[in-house]
């Protein structure tokens, strides 16, 4: 009921960027707004700082119902091969292989 009213008085709060926490462990999973990647590997401090800077987060909760797009489960390893200069160019290439979450 709430929701319903919100949306017709068009009172809506964009939510704000969750906190950047810890490196997240590998086995779990980041977002960036609908966007959402598995930890495969370890992730580095420099990546994980590049990353945050993108907007990329650790999950809020441990069972996330949310549909999304879930990027290649490689995305991650990927990205971590990638030179950091060339970075920017392997993540639009990943946006594209991206699949709606069922």
């Amino acid at each position: 009921m709430k929701d319903w009213i919100r949306n017709v008085l068009s009172i809506r709060q964009a939510r704000r960027p969750a906190p950047v926490g810890q490196v997240p462990a590998v086995g779990t999973d980041i977002q960036r707004g609908e966007l959402k990647m598995a930890v495969t590997h370890r992730i580095s401090g420099e990546l994980w700082d590049w990353l945050v800077l993108s907007g990329w987060r650790n999950l809020p909760v441990a069972t996330d119902r949310r549909r999304g797009v879930r990027l290649p489960d490689e995305a991650l390893k990927t990205l971590m091969d990638a030179a950091p200069q060339e970075r920017n160019q392997v993540y639009a290439r990943l946006l594209e292989q991206a699949q709606p979450q069922e």
